[in-house]
């Protein structure tokens, strides 16, 4: 087995040039997450469990169910959600706001 000898990296583009050869991209380098995938994940994530939800009820309203438990886990899961979206918009619009208070 060969160990590769460790090379002396003289710029950041050549440090690029690496990960990319890798298949790394420039932002998972530097460990960031966009914003907006934050913020779609989250509505997604609002989305499906409403939608369990009003699956749930309609279940249980027309006796295909009886499992209330399941219901109120879900219920609770659905009002987290939406919670964690309303702090990220208001996070978002708190953001916003300092930035067009900013002078340049």
């Amino acid at each position: 087995m060969f160990i590769a000898p460790i090379d002396k990296i003289n710029s950041l583009s050549e440090l690029n040039k690496i990960g990319q050869q890798n298949g790394i991209s420039e932002s998972s380098i530097r460990g960031e997450i966009p914003f907006k995938n934050i913020f779609t994940q989250a509505l997604s994530d609002y989305k499906e469990s409403e939608m369990q939800v009003n699956n749930d009820i309609y279940g249980l309203a027309t006796g295909e169910s009886d499992d209330l438990h399941n219901l109120m886990i879900n219920m609770k899961k659905a009002e987290m959600s939406f919670e964690l979206f309303v702090q990220l918009r208001n996070k978002a619009l708190d953001v916003y706001k300092e930035l067009m208070n900013m002078g340049i």
